[in-house]
């Protein structure tokens, strides 16, 4: 601001016996002060005119937001801030600002500033918690005051009601602190259970992990054995040899993926990515392309629609449609070739994703509890998966705030609904 502007809004200043301070909102800068401002803060004007208000107020910038938003959401017009002095000391104000227009067209500050340092206000280090429990305590004390008033007016000075009174603000100051430790109490048990719930969740999470890759090991070496052992064999195995080989792979082919899908199933509420980051419907096309020997031996045909951006990251995207999609070839009508659809749309409120197949259907009495873990229905059979996939797909939908259910198809077959709030991703 040039010399000329700040020399002809000064006197706007002066006028005020209430501290004035004129700030630029742009740099923080004070561009001019008055008499009653040199006095309170101990600083001459010209030196308060080489100074930034943050050299002045202690609060750091996310603070400063933090006290802006607070007086909004309780609609108040001025704001409460810890202003440094010129002797060291702390001084808490009030601060009027509004917006004044310059001689050269630019926005400035003019803040009137108030010190109410004897007053009661809320201490920086407490929570939100305790903030609003002081201003609690603090609007009892005035209705208490305002009840002693009363009382001096109709009893004149009666004793007994002035002591009635002190006996009141005792007990509700006691109650105060006392509420207070309970907070304190509280909030240290809250903390430490959080604390403890999450390292706990991490130790099973590594458990898993670990237990999969010791367990992984034996089953992988039952198959290879096994193979070995058929291929030694040749045509010299029985009937009764060859059924209990094919048991053997199929069992440790089952087992695991059985430690594959346990490991998956507990990491599924955990981003693995940034959710929306990828097209959701070139992660459903790259799943279809991978399940091309299933498609086949089937004569099965997935279309892919139209699909809005969905919350959830492509790691864990690409598992839900593969163990969505592969369900519904899996689950085909004996009498016809396996069709899936699968679309989606977005109305800015809510993303909803639909597949849609032709096959066998699920009962009613079913279609919750196939989203269990290790749940199949008629019990398990050779050629069925472990009975995680579709409780991986809800833990999946759910930790991204969304829902999941079945619902029947008119002409049989199944469609799942998979619903998450909110608006579209861009």
């Amino acid at each position: 601001m040039s010399a000329q502007t700040a020399e002809r809004l000064s006197p706007q200043l002066e006028r005020h016996t209430s501290i004035a301070l004129l700030i630029d909102p742009a740099t923080g800068r004070i561009v001019d002060a008055n008499a009653a401002a040199e006095a309170f803060y101990g600083y001459p004007v010209a030196t308060l005119r080489t100074m930034a208000i943050q050299e002045i107020n202690r609060l750091g910038r996310e603070e400063v937001a933090v006290e802006r938003a607070r007086a909004a959401r309780e609609q108040r017009d001025y704001f409460i801030f810890p202003h440094k002095i010129a002797d060291g000391s702390i001084h808490t104000v009030e601060v009027y600002s509004s917006p004044i227009k310059g001689a050269d067209g630019k926005t400035l500050l003019l803040s009137i500033i108030h010190d109410i340092s004897g007053k009661a206000v809320a201490e920086e280090e407490l929570t939100a918690y305790h903030t609003r429990l002081e201003e609690l305590v603090e609007e009892r004390t005035g209705r208490a005051r305002v009840a002693e008033e009363r009382l001096r007016f109709w009893l004149i000075g009666g004793l007994a009601a002035q002591a009635f009174l002190i006996v009141l603000l005792a007990l509700a100051v006691l109650a105060r602190h006392a509420t207070v430790r309970q907070l304190r109490t509280e909030v240290d048990r809250r903390t430490s259970a959080e604390t403890r719930l999450a390292k706990a969740k991490a130790d099973l999470q590594r458990f898993a992990e670990i237990s999969a890759h010791h367990l992984r090991e034996p089953t992988r070496h039952l198959m290879i054995f096994s193979q070995k052992l058929r291929k030694r064999l040749g045509g010299a195995a029985d009937e009764d040899m060859e059924l209990s080989l094919s048991t053997i792979e199929a069992e440790a082919a089952y087992l695991h993926a059985l430690v594959r899908d346990v490991q998956v199933y507990l990491a599924a509420d955990m981003p693995l990515g940034v959710p929306g980051a990828v097209e959701a419907a070139e992660v459903a096309r790259a799943v279809v392309a991978g399940m091309g020997g299933v498609l086949s031996e089937s004569k099965g045909t997935v279309v892919i629609g139209r699909l809005p951006s969905l919350p959830v990251d492509s790691v864990r995207l690409k598992y839900l449609f593969g163990a969505l999609i592969d369900n519904a070839v899996r689950y085909r009508h004996p009498d016809r070739a396996p069709q899936v659809l699968v679309e989606g749309r977005s109305d800015g409120h809510q993303t909803v994703l639909t597949i849609t197949d032709n096959g066998i259907g699920i009962p009613d009495e079913y279609r919750q509890r196939v989203f269990e873990v290790f749940e199949h229905l008629g019990g398990r059979r050779e050629g069925q998966g472990t009975g995680l996939g579709l409780a991986v797909a809800r833990r999946i939908v759910e930790s991204c705030e969304g829902s999941i259910r079945l619902e029947p198809v008119e002409g049989g077959g199944t469609q799942v609904v998979i619903e998450f709030s909110g608006k579209e991703r861009p």
